[in-house]
């Protein structure tokens, strides 16, 4: 992970500066429903304006399907990944601590490939990810039934969209959202079951938005 300052005119701390990680192979659908994990600690200088964050990701990448594991290849080789910092999506702890929380989202990193008429799949790994400070941000939970209808929760607010994969309970909780007024969909994967929609969702600052007990029907 690499931090990219503006040294307000000390040149000596411009440009992309390295954080100390945690190394490893994450399971990343392990962090949902607002479940996360340290990955990176470290102190800013004095004087110095956050840009960017910046992860360099490795090559040891898989994606479980059916019960089956498979590789899961980088896109273009590109294993670098960037996003904007700023005082919208970045908690001041104090003159040289922040905190900031990476989303990375699943369902937009992985595009499926077919080739020789659908015989053949492979998967690749495009990162998408969204940084959010839990301070600065709301959050949207509540449970979704029944566990057969594997419903997928997706929020939407203009082209803001996030999504969660509730638990073996149903419970989800969709975080680091932006205030204002969302649409919460909860689709079927399996089954017969139809989907549902919720408008008019209002999200503010700081609070955590509880839905009722949603059940589908078939």
């Amino acid at each position: 992970m690499e931090l990219k300052f503006e040294d307000n005119g000390i040149d000596s701390l411009s440009g992309w500066h390295s954080v100390a990680i945690v190394p490893g192979v994450y399971d990343i659908l392990q962090f949902r429903n607002g479940i996360d994990t340290i990955v990176a600690v470290g102190t800013i200088p004095a004087g110095v304006t956050l840009q960017k964050v910046r992860l360099t990701l490795g090559n040891n990448n898989s994606i479980v399907v059916a019960g089956v594991s498979k590789p899961l290849v980088v896109k273009d080789n590109d294993n670098q990944v960037e996003a904007k910092l700023d005082a919208s999506n970045v908690e001041l702890i104090g003159n040289d601590q922040i905190h900031f929380w990476i989303d990375f989202d699943a369902g937009h990193s992985i595009q499926v490939k077919s080739s020789n008429s659908g015989q053949n799949t492979s998967f690749e790994l495009r990162s998408n990810i969204r940084i959010f400070s839990k301070a600065k941000s709301g959050e949207i939970e509540g449970r979704v039934l029944p566990a057969a209808a594997q419903a997928l929760v997706v929020v939407t607010n203009g082209t803001d969209s996030a999504s969660a994969k509730p638990e073996r309970e149903g419970e989800f909780k969709v975080v680091g959202l932006k205030a204002g007024t969302y649409e919460v969909k909860f689709h079927a994967t399996a089954g017969n079951y139809r989907d549902t929609v919720i408008t008019g969702v209002v999200v503010r600052t700081n609070e955590d938005t509880k839905l009722p007990t949603i059940t589908l029907k078939n």
